[in-house]
């Protein structure tokens, strides 16, 4: 129910690929009344108990009654075995050349009727593929674009390039959608049309040894014969294989993003520089120093802005300090992530107030983190030299610390969730300690 409600959506106009979504579903229409149109007509040309009314003509014939056979041929109206034997009967006395050109002709005239429009079928089936496959294309266009765009955050360009091919393949799902009924329709139709030709080729040479007792018909002879030797011999139909290629190929590329841009990128721990108690200046050449230790008991954080006593310590790298209460602890049991976040989102708040502040002192200090980000975001402080490293954290790790816990302080340190927006903190990562799987 889900996919149709999601199909549903791609019509609408703030879609992508919204155009090629209506332009399939009037291929949709124009086939189906097709379809429609040539099942009825087919149905009512061969619609004819062969059998029965070959004997019927037999025994007529035999009977000297030529002119009530030929009346019941035309009682057939549209059915092509009556045309076709009625206009041998219509003939009966004269040569035979005469009565098989004559039963020939009316084929060549019947056949091309049945098969009269059956092509529209595979040709709207193979248009509709290849419409749904320019849409995906015109929609991984827009996502690429979109996730080029500069000031994307890292975090963000996974979900979005997902969100513009999950919209864009819309379109290729629609077209097969329609694509595949119109192929196998058309093979139907094919088949019933082939059946009927050789229904009339079996039927026609057995009324024509009644009809020409004294002439030798030849076993191989058939009425539409003319018809088969005119046909032309097709190419091989490569479409299959070039839908194939067409959607591998952007498939392929998606994926080879997807490992790109998913990827966290992880760093060697670098040594601690700079630093300080914090306060009100800061200097120009600080560092933020952020650094997560991953204890039994909970977490502990280090950065600059941490008192002066959490920053004795040479290198905490090497010896978590799990000697003194932890200062995020365990919460029922489990490892709290959401106060985590929370403690790494006042530190984003405050080292980006710092940042904006060197450059504009006249930054409202209450500011919320979402209003700082998006300043942030909008200007250029490359010139800043201060908190180089506002993006890094180093996590700490003791030993036994499993991995999923890991992977989900890497998320909790990665971004935020406000009122107003999703918020990049820290996205670049560096590990430290013993982690076991």
């Amino acid at each position: 129910m889900n996919l149709f409600v999601e199909i549903l959506k791609a019509f609408l106009p703030d879609q992508d690929g919204f155009v090629f979504m209506w332009i399939l579903a009037f291929l949709a229409v124009a086939a189906l009344v097709l379809i429609i149109e040539r099942w009825i007509d087919i149905g009512r040309r061969t619609n004819v108990d062969a059998e029965s009314f070959i004997d019927h003509l037999k025994n007529l014939i035999k009977d000297d009654k030529s002119d009530e056979a030929y009346r019941l041929c035309c009682a057939g109206g549209r059915r092509a075995l009556p045309r076709i034997v009625g206009a041998g009967i219509k003939r009966i006395g004269e040569p035979t050349e005469v009565i098989l050109s004559a039963m020939e002709e009316e084929s060549l005239h019947l056949i091309p009727i049945l098969e009269k429009r059956v092509n529209y079928i595979l040709m709207f089936g193979n248009i509709s593929t290849l419409l749904g496959l320019m849409g995906t294309i015109f929609g991984l266009i827009l996502s690429f674009a979109a996730v080029a765009q500069p000031h994307v955050d890292p975090v963000e360009k996974s979900s979005m390039l997902a969100s513009g091919i999950s919209t864009a393949m819309n379109t290729t799902l629609l077209g097969l959608m329609i694509s595949v009924p119109c192929v196998l329709i058309f093979s139907i139709f094919r088949s019933k049309i082939d059946n009927a030709v050789h229904e009339i080729d079996r039927y026609a040479a057995a009324l024509l040894k009644v009809l020409l007792p004294r002439e030798t018909v030849r076993k191989e002879y058939r009425v539409t014969g003319r018809r088969i030797k005119e046909d032309v011999d097709t190419e091989p139909n490569i479409a299959p294989m070039m839908n194939l290629m067409v959607i591998l190929i952007p498939l392929l590329l998606s994926s080879a993003e997807f490992v790109k841009i998913g990827a966290i990128e992880l760093k060697l721990p670098e040594s601690s520089q700079g630093g300080g108690g914090g306060g009100a200046d800061v200097k120009k050449d600080a560092r933020l120093n952020l650094g997560i230790v991953i204890t039994r008991k909970g977490f502990n954080l280090f950065h600059y802005y941490k008192e002066s006593e959490k920053q004795k310590e040479p290198s905490q790298e090497e010896k978590p300090p799990t000697e003194k209460p932890v200062e995020i602890p365990k919460k029922n049991g489990a490892f709290d992530f959401e106060a985590l976040n929370a403690a790494l989102a006042k530190v984003k708040k405050q080292v980006l107030f710092d940042i904006i502040r060197l450059a504009n002192p006249n930054v409202p200090q209450g500011s919320a983190l979402q209003q700082l980000y998006n300043h942030y975001s909008k200007n250029d402080y490359s010139s800043i030299e201060a908190f180089k490293d506002h993006e890094d954290v180093k996590i700490v790790a003791e030993e036994q610390i499993r991995y999923e816990t890991v992977v989900a302080v890497m998320d909790a340190a990665r971004g935020t969730k406000t009122p107003h927006g999703k918020v990049t903190m820290f996205p670049n990562v560096s590990l430290a300690g013993g982690i076991v799987q």
